[in-house]
């Protein structure tokens, strides 16, 4: 019997160490957003069943239809195009501008049309789809009112690794790896009392504004964000997020 060429070998164990085990939630969270996000089915479609803060003033609340999920197409699936003669990857930039078909490429319209066609009715085979990419690199097509066309997009960019949910009080739905968050010591299902020791808010939009609000001057002042949360323990901790300083800060010392 022949045996398989080294180089064949260690591609395949390239493979093995770089691929996900099929079944497997995504790990790129602290609890996986797979197993964490909160989903309901109504009208036959997959919809938030809290409110979430998905960015920035970006609060999708309960009930919105979340018709699909999907990856924009990455350097390797997609074409090289060539400049003044050098390759230039197509897709080299982190935010594709899914919204504006002139300046997409055709392989991206093509995902982008895929995804339009995609509509998930099933909330499990939709957390499927939450185990395949960094959470923060997926796009969330939402069900648009009737007689709006193409369907909202949202990309989700968790405030410091933060996804954040209400039910109606904000917590902390599950935690960005690397994050700082995670590097400040939060955890999946903290409750959010104060930030910078005023209350967090009752909702998630509260909590959107006073969250911001506090960041933008702690990064003005270039201090430290302290945001007091309780545990499942029942213990409440102070926590310290180190948001980088604004870039104006030094001319307002």
């Amino acid at each position: 019997m022949r045996l398989p060429k080294p180089s064949l070998l260690l591609f395949l164990y390239f493979l093995s160490t770089t691929q996900p085990f099929a079944g497997e939630w995504d790990p790129k969270m602290d609890p996986p957003l797979g197993l964490a996000l909160p989903l309901m089915v109504t009208n036959n479609r997959v919809a938030l069943s809290e409110d979430i803060l998905l960015a920035k003033n970006k609060v999708l609340p309960a009930g919105t239809v979340l018709r699909t999920i999907f990856r924009p197409v990455t350097q390797a699936e997609g074409e090289k195009k060539t400049k003044r003669g050098v390759d230039e990857d197509s897709f080299s930039r982190e935010i594709p501008k899914v919204t504006k078909a002139e300046l997409m490429t055709a392989t991206e319209r093509q995902a982008l049309q895929r995804a339009y066609e995609t509509v998930w009715t099933d909330p499990i085979e939709f957390r499927r789809t939450l185990e395949t990419d960094y959470p923060n690199r997926l796009r969330f097509v939402l069900e648009p009112p009737p007689g709006v066309t193409p369907a909202p997009i949202e990309i989700p960019d968790f405030p410091d690794g933060l996804l954040v949910a209400g039910k109606p009080t904000p917590y902390v739905l599950c935690v960005l790896k690397e994050s700082r968050g995670e590097k400040a010591g939060f955890h999946g299902g903290d409750i959010l009392l104060q930030v910078a020791g005023q209350p967090a808010g009752e909702t998630v939009v509260a909590f959107d504004q006073t969250y911001f609000a506090a960041r933008n001057e702690a990064a003005k002042k270039r201090d430290i964000l302290r945001v007091k949360v309780k545990r499942s323990s029942g213990e409440t901790e102070t926590l310290a997020i180190r948001v980088p300083p604004a870039w104006n800060s030094t001319f307002e010392e």
